[in-house]
């Protein structure tokens, strides 16, 4: 599972990669709105006069100021333990700095200020920095209408992040996740092809080769051609290997259990599948003794009363003529004609 974890790892680096992206693509709205179901976002420009955000962004929660000029002291106060909270105050009536100075003084983390006018360019809040320790930023009049409609709605956050544009940190951030998660997709290539290279291997060393009887061990087993069914045998009158009837002439071949197949689907059966009949799985490089049954042993094995042995056999077998006048013998070491 060690690379399944990896992969996981990979997944979640590029996860990242991508919110980095994101918040990159918000490098020019510094103002982001981020609630249920609502992602929005605003251009801003910090003033001059107050503390840098830091890096990571600040979040809070909105607060209309009252007067919302916040000229004056304001009547709106923040609740001790509040959040950091943020106040939305519109541009005129005094200077930035006594804007700032007084929402400050109200408890608030963070100055809005909006322009009092459509269809303006944003400017940079100047004044003095003495005794100011908030964030104040600057947006236009259109988003700060919009940002009117989510005061006091505890529901929405919202974020004030730096410009990430050509910020060394920017850059170093998005190299490093970027060779991580590289890194990541990587180990996790690796290990899955490892794994698999170590199950192809171990599925080879569980192949066993399979080495039959020689056709020269096979060819001096006894045969005989086939004339007759013999009572008894339940290979006297089908081949088990082929399940074809036997016709007379056809060569068969008997092995040291006394069961008959056709030549060649026995030779073919011992020298490239099994080395034991089909029938009774008695091995067929033994002369002698039977195999002790098992789960795979066949019901039917081979009898003394089903079977005659073989000098019995070779006494009742008649002979056959043979073409041009010729006669075989009824015994012979490996022909057998019944």
């Amino acid at each position: 599972m060690a690379w399944t974890k990896v992969f996981v790892a990979g997944t979640r680096a590029w996860v990242a990669c991508v919110v980095l992206f994101l918040l990159l693509r918000f490098a020019a709205a510094n103002v982001v709105l981020v609630g249920r179901n609502i992602s929005k976002s605003f251009v801003d420009v910090d003033a001059t006069f107050t503390r840098p955000i830091r890096e990571s962004g600040e979040p809070g929660f909105l607060h209309l100021a009252e007067p919302i000029d916040a000229c004056t002291q304001l009547n709106v106060a923040v609740a001790n333990g509040s959040t950091s909270p943020f106040v939305l105050i519109i541009r005129g009536g005094c200077t930035f700095h006594d804007k700032v100075k007084n929402a400050q003084n109200a408890g608030f983390k963070a100055a809005i200020v909006y322009d009092n006018k459509h269809n303006r360019g944003l400017v940079t809040m100047a004044g003095r920095s003495e005794d100011i320790n908030i964030h104040a930023v600057f947006i236009s009049k259109a988003s700060g209408e919009e940002l009117k409609k989510y005061v006091n709605h505890t529901d929405v956050e919202l974020w004030i992040i730096p410009y990430f544009e050509n910020s060394p940190w920017a850059i170093w951030a998005i190299s490093f996740i970027s060779l991580l998660a590289l890194s990541a997709m990587l180990a996790a290539c690796f290990f899955v092809r490892r794994r698999r290279s170590r199950h192809l291997r171990r599925g080879d060393s569980q192949v066993h080769v399979f080495h039959g009887m020689s056709n020269q061990l096979v060819e001096v087993m006894p045969s005989q051609l086939f004339s007759k069914v013999l009572q008894g045998d339940s290979t006297s009158k089908t081949c088990a290997i082929c399940l074809e009837d036997y016709r007379v002439g056809e060569k068969l071949r008997i092995l040291p259990c006394h069961h008959r197949f056709h030549a060649s689907c026995v030779d073919s059966w011992l020298t490239m599948w099994r080395t034991f009949c089909p029938v009774c799985k008695q091995d067929a490089q033994a002369s002698h003794g039977i195999v002790p049954a098992s789960e795979t042993t066949p019901l039917h094995m081979p009898s003394a009363s089903s079977s005659p042995p073989p000098d019995a056999l070779r006494s009742t077998l008649p002979s056959f003529p043979v073409p041009n006048s010729t006669s075989i013998s009824t015994s012979y070491s490996n022909q057998l004609l019944i």
